[in-house]
């Protein structure tokens, strides 16, 4: 069992066995030994090979495990994203999954899309149709949400919004057959409250259209960068139209017409809780603008600095808002003396002083309609 398991690991990092060998500071034959069981790796070796792999020393003494294949959205990840990052991510949500008891996994559909070059019309139409369909599943479709993560997280898939230091890494998401899906969202206030909320469904998209690459061993998520991998193309297609349904947005312009009020850009992009990059991208595919509008638009964007920073941002939603689903368990657990303060500290990655001031908080919402007789 231990030699299946540095087996394993080995493989998924591509290690060979002389290499492996190396770190240890053992011999090739020694090394085969370890890995097929005719020689039992002494613990300060296999010690040696759990720092290396970030695992626990319990982990070589399993033959499940709870592996959580990850999908990044971010800039260059192959580049920008570190171990320490990935690791992070999959920390917190081990953490999540030890309070939120999801008795029903919950499947969202899959859709195979079978895109290997470039977004045709007919593709993009059909992205449009199933933008239009997970909005209907979502009980949203004539309306926007002021809270895009409650309204995932309320169908079933599991949101986390935690703090990151790394500014390129915007989200991430995970499924698996056992624990489902889930999406972590990097709440680092120097990203906009847009790029958080887009980089959500943009992950939605990936769980919808690329399902089985989560499932598939050799599953790479560091791809070399956005614009060359068809994947992110097809997420971001995804995310444009759940967000500016075509019939919104023509209805939001119609009822300022019918007022006789000027359609603006920055109450537009607002009201949809959109980047203003998002928004002239789907006005374009709309035919709502010009060619020669958006081309103008991204030379504005370019000479201001846009790229970086969203003009008349939104504010950030709340550490609370965000992770509405987590809060309101752990809120549940604390009110019914079933977990401790430390416990909920461990979980929402937050010190004791912060913890405290938190629960004292739910505390005094839940004494709020109690009476002395």
């Amino acid at each position: 069992m231990i030699g299946n398991n540095i087996k394993l690991l080995m493989d998924e990092a591509s290690l060979s066995i002389r290499k492996m060998a190396e770190i240890i500071n053992v011999t090739h034959p020694t090394m085969s030994k370890y890995i097929n069981g005719s020689q039992i790796i002494d613990s300060e070796k296999l010690m040696i090979v759990a720092k290396y792999f970030d695992k626990d020393f319990d982990y070589f003494f399993s033959k499940e495990h709870d592996d959580f294949p990850i999908m990044f959205r971010a800039d260059k990840p192959s580049r920008n994203v570190v171990d320490s990052d990935y690791n992070y991510i999959l920390s917190r949500i081990k953490e999540y999954n030890s309070v939120i008891d999801n008795k029903v996994v919950f499947v969202p559909q899959r859709y195979d899309l079978n895109v290997t070059d470039k977004l045709t019309e007919e593709k993009e139409a059909i992205i449009e149709r199933i933008a239009l369909d997970q909005r209907r599943t979502f009980n949203i479709e004539n309306y926007i949400p002021d809270n895009y993560f409650n309204t995932i997280s309320q169908a079933g898939i599991n949101v986390i919004c935690f703090h990151i230091d790394n500014k390129d890494l915007f989200g991430a998401s995970s499924y698996s057959d056992k624990l489902g899906s889930f999406i972590f969202i990097n709440a680092n206030n120097k990203i906009s409250q847009e790029r958080q909320e887009f980089s959500l469904v943009h992950e939605l998209g990936h769980l919808l259209f690329h399902r089985n690459e989560y499932l598939n061993p050799q599953h790479d998520p560091y791809y070399k960068t956005t614009r060359g991998d068809v994947r992110e193309k097809v997420a971001n297609a995804f995310a444009g139209y759940f967000m500016l349904p075509r019939d919104l947005v023509f209805n939001f312009i119609k009822e300022k017409e019918a007022r006789n009020e000027e359609v603006l850009v920055l109450q537009m992009k607002k009201y949809f809780r959109v980047s203003i990059q998002s928004l002239y991208l789907m006005l374009h595919k709309y035919g709502l603008i010009t060619r020669e509008t958006y081309t103008d638009f991204w030379r504005k964007v370019n000479s201001k600095g846009y790229l970086k920073k969203e003009p008349s941002p939104l504010d950030h939603l709340s550490f609370e808002k965000a992770n509405r689903k987590l809060c309101e368990k752990l809120k549940e657990l604390y009110i019914n003396d079933d977990i401790s303060i430390n416990k909920i500290s461990e979980v929402l990655d937050k010190d004791i002083i912060e913890v405290r001031r938190m629960v004292k908080n739910w505390s005094n919402k839940n004494d709020e309609f109690k009476i002395t007789l």
